[in-house]
C-alpha cells in the first residue's frame, strides 16, 4: 500500500482504472504502438502546467481545456503502463513527481497573474506535498487515514469556474484545502506516532 490513497478512495480505485482504461483504451493503444514511454507521458504534464500559466490572462478558457487535458494524461500514464507492462515503483514516483509540479506551478502562475493570493499560494505549495507525503507514510505503515477531501475537489471547481466563467472564489478555495489537508496531516502525523513508535523496525 505505498501510495497516497485513503481507505474510501482505495475501495473505488479498481473500478475508476477499469473505467478510465475502456474510456483512454485509444489513447493507450496509439501510445503503445509508437513506443512512447510512460514516464515521458507523466512528464508531459509539466510543460502544459507553464502552458496553463502563459494563456490564463488571455485565454483563460483554453488554459482550462490545456489544465484539463494535464489531468488526463495523469490517468494514461498508469494506464499505459500497466497496458504495456512497464509498470514500475519508479514510474509510480516519477508520476507523484510530476503530479506535484504540474499542481505547483498552476498554482504559483495564478498568485503571479494575481488572481491568487500570494501567501495562500505558498502555503499550499507547501501543504499539497506535506499531505501526500503524509498519506503516502501512513499506508507505509499500516495506518491508512479513512477518507481525506483532496484538492481537486475543491481547488478544481474554483479554477474551472474562474477560468470558464470568470468569478474567481480561488481565495476562500485554495484557503479551504489548505485547511482540510492540515487536518489530514495532523491526524495523519498522530497515527504515524504512534505505529512508527511501535514498530521500530520497520524503516522508511
Amino acid at each position: 500500500m505505498n501510495d497516497s490513497y485513503s481507505t474510501l478512495e482505495r475501495r473505488f480505485l479498481a473500478p475508476a482504472r477499469r473505467i478510465l482504461h475502456a474510456l483512454f483504451s485509444p489513447i493507450v493503444h496509439t501510445l503503445a504502438a509508437l513506443h512512447v514511454s510512460p514516464n515521458a507521458v507523466s512528464f508531459i504534464q509539466v510543460p502544459l502546467a507553464v502552458l496553463v500559466v502563459m494563456l490564463v490572462p488571455i485565454q483563460p478558457r483554453a488554459a482550462f481545456v490545456l489544465f484539463v487535458l494535464a489531468l488526463i494524461l495523469d490517468g494514461v500514464d498508469g494506464a499505459l503502463a500497466r497496458a504495456t507492462n512497464r509498470a514500475t515503483n519508479f514510474g509510480a514516483l516519477f508520476d507523484q513527481y510530476c503530479d506535484h509540479i504540474r499542481e505547483v506551478i498552476v498554482i504559483a502562475g495564478l498568485a503571479w497573474h494575481g488572481t491568487l493570493n500570494p501567501f495562500l499560494a505558498g502555503i499550499y505549495g507547501v501543504t499539497y506535498p506535506a499531505f501526500n507525503l503524509t498519506l503516502y507514510l501512513c499506508n507505509h505503515y499500516r495506518v491508512p487515514l479513512p477518507f481525506v477531501i483532496k484538492s481537486y475537489l475543491v481547488v478544481y471547481p474554483a479554477l474551472f469556474a474562474y477560468l470558464w466563467l470568470g468569478v474567481n472564489v480561488l481565495d476562500v478555495a485554495t484557503a479551504l484545502s489548505i485547511a482540510l489537508m492540515a487536518l489530514a496531516i495532523a491526524l495523519g502525523l498522530w497515527r504515524l506516532s504512534r505505529a512508527m513508535d511501535s514498530s521500530p523496525n520497520k524503516k522508511f
